[in-house]
């Protein structure tokens, strides 16, 4: 019989959310962005936590319109397309963080 894994606890942080309905919409996937605040839009991919019945990580969670994020789950993009569209638009939120002062270095 194998043995079971446990599985690592979800980090999950309401600041990180709270940045996430903040920003502006970083999936742009060509709805009218902007519209409606963003909310997060967490990741889908296992290697970021996602399971049976639990989210990804707080932290890969990017800032999405309701309309990019309803196109981003609801279409049906190839495990690719998915893992680009992603990754982009958590480069692009980490460098707005940066330049906006919403994260920093503590000297």
């Amino acid at each position: 019989m194998s043995e079971l894994r446990q599985r690592e606890p979800r980090y999950e942080n309401r600041r990180l959310l709270d940045v996430a309905h903040d920003a502006p919409c970083m999936l742009q996937l060509g709805a009218p962005c902007g519209v409606h605040p963003s909310v997060p839009c967490h990741s889908d991919q296992l290697k970021h936590g996602r399971g049976t019945g639990h989210k990804s990580h707080d932290c890969f969670a990017v800032p999405g319109c309701p309309d990019c994020h309803l196109k981003f789950t609801r279409e049906h993009l190839t495990r690719s397309g998915y893992e680009d569209i992603f990754q982009l638009a958590l480069e692009r939120y980490l460098l707005w963080m940066w330049a906006t002062g919403k994260i920093g270095v503590i000297k």
